[in-house]
């Protein structure tokens, strides 16, 4: 199955060339915010901790099954982020982005924030030490990804037959959640939240054939934005 979603997302491609886009190099536009208030602050992104374990895909068990699997099949993948995808075009050409969360989340945040309060000193660190102590910073962004689950689910026989009339050809599920805090340089929490996806989308020969990459840039961006609002709030206020 894995190696199916690969092919599909390079068939949609063919016919014009592609470009492959990083996770981490997503566009996203900051929240609607006021005026800074106050002087530049200064943060530090730490790398989020990946908790989801050690599997990457886990099929259905229907699906192994000779004959069986014409008529149900399913697999579910933990790590979405890792798989290339289409999201669409950009100026006629197919993009397909490929990334780790882990990493990509804090460089949107570093990207975003920049974006929204530009005067503000920002970096990005890998270093737990340096995490931990907080640096110079006055605030710290943390954060943790508990949980992307992917299930493509599909039918082969009737559905991928009536498939053609529009009947749905297969569906997606996506249940995630990712843990993001704000800490003040003493290590006192001073905003914390969990962004949470659960969704489901049909998916057929006509409609909804980016229905996995659009689910997890949805989650992507509302944990960027969201993460970007609490932390300016926060900071500017002095909390």
């Amino acid at each position: 199955m894995h190696r199916r979603l690969v092919v599909a997302a390079l068939a949609a491609a063919s016919g014009c060339a592609s470009q492959i886009h990083p996770l981490h190099a997503q566009a996203i536009d900051p929240p609607h915010l006021p005026d800074a208030v106050g002087p530049p602050v200064s943060l530090l992104i730490c790398r989020f901790e990946d908790r989801r374990g050690e599997r990457f895909h886990s099929p259905a068990v229907l699906g192994a099954i000779p004959v069986a699997h014409l008529l149900y099949s399913a697999d579910t993948y933990h790590y979405p982020d890792r798989l290339v995808m289409t999201r669409g075009n950009l100026r006629g050409r197919p993009q397909l982005t490929q990334g780790p969360l882990d990493t990509a989340l804090p460089d949107l945040l570093a990207a975003t924030l920049g974006r929204a309060r530009p005067r503000w000193q920002i970096e990005v660190t890998a270093s737990k030490d340096r995490c931990r102590s907080g640096g110079d910073a006055a605030y710290v962004i943390d954060g943790a990804i508990r949980r992307t689950e992917l299930k493509v689910h599909m039918n082969m026989v009737p559905l991928g037959v009536l498939g053609v009339l529009g009947a749905p050809t297969s569906f997606v599920d996506f249940v995630a959640e990712v843990d993001v805090e704000v800490r003040r340089a003493d290590g006192g929490e001073a905003w914390a939240q969990t962004f949470r996806a659960d969704a489901r989308k049909a998916t057929g020969l006509y409609y909804n054939r980016f229905a996995a990459p659009d689910l997890l840039s949805a989650l992507v961006t509302e944990t960027v934005q969201g993460s970007v609002e609490g932390a300016i709030h926060v900071a500017e206020r002095g909390l």
